[in-house]
């Protein structure tokens, strides 16, 4: 017998058991091997009968007075093995299984039993366990270790995976470890074929733990080298832009306000990464209005002094349009050319004057290198745009965006350009990458002078009056609200409010106040209008869906209601959330559902509870996942059996041993290792 040996090949095992493993995808013993228990059960802490009560979990020593079987009076077609039991304390108790008839063959009275389960109580009030786990005494009996529980399937009992997996981890000593001894003993480890066995038939918890800690590594390191490797292939050399420090100083005593420390740190870091030859991946994650936006320009000023291009992203016009008007105030007056393309305008700024171009003319002026700050939406990832000689690509907002296009911008140049993503709330996949030290994050955590602490709270179908008042006190005050819904029309299917009947409605309950509408149905110029009306408070509510959830500043507004908040992502409500606290007035949010449903409340009440973006990111991942960090899928766990997004400290520690790793080493370490791990690189043995 071997790891390579077939399940269906073992003795004493059922053609239809086999049938059962292969649901799992268990073929082999090698496979057994590496699906690992989702717990333990200890079974080494024996209960007297005579101590038990209702609902314990028990392990009882005990021998069997009595065996009986007969159909089940209240269930056609169920039979019960019924067995009294006694122990030392000479007190009795039934054990009944349901459906085991050959039990009844196999138990005799007199057998010594190990049982383990749940203590339950009959309508007559007579105390049992049912379908317990038992074993009969051996030389190395399951009860006197943690026993281990795995994740079954219909039909397949733990008592026939853990017969397998006993054979599964005989073998464990021949599987190569990837890490010779002294490693081992330098990283204070177990070796794997210790690790294998603990981790299935420990003898102690501190075992498994140490067992656990000894396959996350692995796990986690051959994710590393993973993404380590595939991110080798794309990056490139990028174009070294120096600090010009002179030229920075004076950009930043001439802004109409003070930089805080968070965001002189990350325009910092930023700094010293684009005056590398290596291909900068830096976010800059800070909570709405924390200024990120000047952290930007400061960058791409810098950038444009060594006659750089630099391209800026956003996800929406409205978005484009305002750091188009902020690059102005913070360039302009440094002589900077700067583009606005979208899907319908094309302007250039120079030397204090605006002017619409066509977009042809617009094209040729970011062709011949005219213009130096290219802003726009979608538009500018056209295949049709081509620079001069870009060096940076800065993108608003990126979880807006998909990965081929934001690649648009990266790929077909001889150098690649410094990719700068701006963001609330990293998505998932970021937050993945980051994780495998791909991807650095700056955090700009401390808010303007004169910013608010945005208060937030849960509301459910109850709290409808509660709503009502902070509409009418916000509106008491002359400040303005937003109400955000997940739907345009009205749904009978989905039970949630739209923005054309909300609006409806709260025009007819307030006729006295303003009260618009904007969603992504209307055209995009009128979306403008409508905003543009709202920020001259023209308008006193606006009803939206999610097309302002981006790019919209109206320090006036200081009430948002989201409507069926449970359909939105945990990023997208830190985002909507982020419309009001703009200026230093009190401002509330409102997470509405009108599901009864604790789960749902207890999600939105974690994003109530933490204005930190990176916080809520953690819980986006913790839900979503990071996804595929090379491909489309923006979502989805990486595949670990064991490691989780809490494990900092071993992540920390992969990537420490990872870096004194020569390039061999690494794809020696990815190829053994990777093996082990089913979910990178399948491994069924001839």
């Amino acid at each position: 017998m071997s790891l390579n040996t077939l399940i269906a090949k073992l003795p004493r095992l059922q053609p239809q058991v086999a049938k059962k493993f292969a649901l799992l995808d268990l073929h082999t013993l090698w496979d057994c091997l590496f699906y690992f228990p989702f717990r333990h059960e200890d079974w080494r802490q024996q209960v007297q009968i005579s101590d038990i009560v209702v609902g314990q979990d028990v392990t009882i020593a005990a021998s069997i007075v009595s065996v009986k079987s007969r159909p089940a009076w209240h269930r056609r077609g169920t039979t019960i093995t019924d067995v009294v039991v006694t122990d030392e304390s000479n007190a009795k108790l039934h054990v009944v299984w349901f459906n085991m008839l050959y039990l009844g063959k196999s138990l005799q009275s007199g057998d010594q039993l190990y049982l383990s389960g749940t203590i339950s109580q009959t309508k007559d009030g007579r105390l049992q366990l049912s379908n317990p786990v038992y074993e009969k005494p051996s030389e190395n009996p399951l009860h006197e270790k943690l026993v281990p529980v795995y994740r079954s399937t219909e039909g397949l009992s733990q008592r026939q995976i853990r017969m397998v997996m006993k054979q599964a981890v005989a073998l464990a000593n021949v599987v190569p470890d990837p890490f010779d001894g002294s490693t081992v003993q330098q990283l204070e480890l177990m070796t794997l074929s210790e690790a294998l066995s603990a981790i299935h038939f420990p003898d102690s918890p501190e075992q498994a733990a140490q067992a656990v800690e000894r396959l996350k590594f692995d796990e986690l390191l051959a994710w590393h080298l993973h993404m380590t490797a595939a991110n080798s292939t794309v990056a490139a050399t990028a174009p070294v832009i120096p600090f010009h420090e002179q030229d920075i100083r004076t950009f930043v005593q001439h802004l109409p306000y003070t930089l805080t420390n968070d965001q002189r740190v990350a325009a910092w870091q930023v700094l010293q990464d684009i005056a590398l030859p290596q291909p900068m991946s830096r976010l800059v994650q800070g909570d709405v209005g924390s200024g990120k936006t000047v952290v930007a320009a400061l960058v791409a000023y810098n950038a444009t002094l060594s006659h750089y291009q630099v391209a800026v992203v956003a996800p929406t016009v409205v978005l484009a349009e305002q750091h188009w008007k902020t690059f102005i105030a913070t360039l302009g007056k440094h002589e900077t050319k700067i583009a606005l393309l979208t899907g319908h305008e094309a302007k250039i700024y120079s030397a204090g004057t605006e002017a619409t171009v066509s977009r042809e003319d617009l094209e040729s002026a970011i062709t011949s290198g005219i213009v130096s700050v290219v802003i726009g939406t979608h538009a500018v990832l056209q295949p049709d745009i081509t620079f001069y000689k870009l060096g940076l690509v800065i993108v608003d907002e990126q979880q807006r965006f998909g990965v081929d296009q934001r690649q648009v911008l990266l790929s077909g140049r001889t150098d690649t350009p410094h990719f700068l993503s701006l963001t609330a709330t990293p998505i998932p996949r970021s937050f993945a990458l980051w994780l495998s030290g791909i991807l650095n994050i700056s955090t700009i955590a401390t808010k303007p002078a004169g910013r608010v602490v945005i208060q937030s709270f849960v509301a459910g179908p109850d709290d409808r009056q509660r709503i009502d008042t902070a509409i009418n006190t916000t509106l008491q005050k002359k400040e303005q609200i937003y109400v955000i819904t997940p739907l345009i029309e009205e749904s009978d299917s989905l039970g949630v409010r739209a923005a054309t009947t909300e609006h409806q409605r709260l025009s007819e309950a307030l006729p006295h106040v303003r009260v618009g509408i904007l969603h992504g149905a209307m055209p995009a110029d009128e979306r403008v209008a409508i905003l543009d009306e709202f920020r001259r408070h023209d308008l006193d509510i606006i009803v939206s869906t999610t097309v302002i959830e981006v790019g919209v500043d109206v320090p006036n507004a200081t009430l948002i209601i989201i409507e069926g908040a449970e359909r939105f992502g945990l990023a997208q409500l830190h985002q909507l959330r982020g419309r009001v606290g703009r200026s230093s007035k009190p401002s509330q949010c409102y997470f509405v559902t009108d599901r009864r449903d604790d789960a749902i409340r207890k999600r939105l009440e974690h994003v109530a509870a933490t204005s930190d973006g990176f916080t809520i990111s953690e819980l986006d991942f913790s839900e979503r996942g990071g996804g595929d960090m090379y491909g489309q899928r923006q979502s989805g766990l990486p595949a670990w059996q064991l490691a989780s997004i809490n494990d900092r400290q071993l992540f920390e520690r992969v990537r420490e041993f990872s870096s004194t790793l020569s390039a061999e080493q690494q794809n020696n370490l990815l190829a053994i290792v990777g093996r082990h791990e089913k979910t990178l690189t399948p491994f069924h043995p001839e």
